[in-house]
């Protein structure tokens, strides 16, 4: 959607942007400045909407949207996924020594396998538990007897039918819980994708390289580009609205943790710009075209950050600090409004 108008409505906008230039403005306000001070970057946001702090937050994306829902949780914002996931014993970084596994400890639920990497596979997860769709075996793949593969989970070991389906079953009302939500946060991951030809689905994970060499012909990697992820997020929208609620609002973002890996021929940090670009741009198509979806920029707090003390060691995963940081920011800008316009 392009945005037009005339000079002097130009010239007056910009006239009352205090963060409009790179190196002009006030020697604090200007991007060069903010961009130097050996801290977490401070941004400018005017949200289109403020968040009722007894509104229910349902969250969906990739492993950023869970450390969002962490800060969500402990600031006492009611959020429609807590007490939801699946056991920790069954997540492959289980581990007996430590009793851990998923971010949880045994006999707790872990919301690590509600993480969704692409689009695609948000979709087919919605279109599950508000359309009621039916996939043969519920989507799921016996990779070997007895050992079931949930594609549309993430962090899942292959488990025996019966704890795989039982799973499946609680992640799906994970996702159910939508519908009592007030707004939603949507955390854009990757448009590296992988189908499972058998079932025409888009899988959030796929089974592991070695399961890939041994079924070359069942799955296929797609990359998704921008008119494929619009559209995607455009059915989402529309399915929520008609389904759960007419008035839903929605807060887009896009995820800063990077491609672990890529399957394209391209180095791995050119990949991972391309992707995020194209999630980027979705995000903005819809923040033109809606007055119900904003855009709030954590992605781009925390990619103009200093990096050491945005990511952790792995410079893959954002650090807790900048988490909070840019949460502390999300509360400045959509519930302290509240409180102001109350007082």
């Amino acid at each position: 959607m392009r945005i037009e108008y005339d000079a002097g409505t130009a010239l007056s906008i910009m006239r009352g942007n205090p963060v409009r230039g790179w190196v002009s403005g006030k020697p604090d306000r200007m991007a060069r400045d903010r961009l130097t001070t050996g801290s977490f970057l401070n941004l400018d946001h005017k949200p289109k909407f403020a968040i009722d702090p007894s509104w229910p937050i349902f969250t969906m994306g990739s492993c950023f949207a869970r450390s969002v829902e962490n800060v969500l949780m402990s600031r006492g914002l009611p959020l429609v996924l807590k007490g939801h996931g699946a056991p920790a014993e069954d997540f492959d970084s289980w581990s007996d020594a430590t009793q851990r596994g998923g971010g949880a400890a045994a006999g707790e639920l872990s919301r690590g396998a509600l993480n969704k990497y692409s689009v695609r596979s948000m979709n087919h997860e919605l279109k599950r538990v508000l359309l009621n769709e039916s996939y043969p075996d519920e989507g799921m793949v016996e990779l070997a007897p007895d050992q079931w593969f949930d594609p549309h989970a993430s962090g899942l070991r292959l488990l025996p039918r019966e704890r795989a389906f039982a799973n499946r079953e609680r992640l799906a009302a994970a996702s159910a819980r939508i519908k009592d939500a007030r707004i939603c946060f949507f955390t854009l991951g990757l448009t590296e994708t992988w189908l499972d030809s058998q079932t025409g689905l888009a899988m959030n994970v796929h089974p592991g390289v070695n399961w890939l060499a041994r079924m070359p012909e069942r799955f296929r990697f797609v990359d998704y580009g921008y008119d494929a992820t619009l559209t995607d997020m455009l059915e989402i929208i529309e399915l929520i609205r008609t389904h759960c609620r007419a008035d839903m609002r929605f807060i887009v973002t896009v995820s800063p943790v990077p491609l672990g890996a890529t399957f394209k021929d391209a180095d791995v940090i050119v990949a991972n710009s391309g992707s995020k670009s194209v999630l980027r741009a979705v995000t903005e198509e819809l923040y033109r075209r809606f007055d119900y979806v904003d855009y709030f920029p954590s992605y781009e707090m925390v990619m103009n950050s200093p990096r050491a003390l945005a990511y952790e060691e792995d410079q893959l995963h954002v650090s807790r600090d900048m988490v909070a940081a840019v949460m502390g920011a999300f509360q400045r800008f959509y519930l302290e409004d509240v409180a102001q316009r109350a007082a």
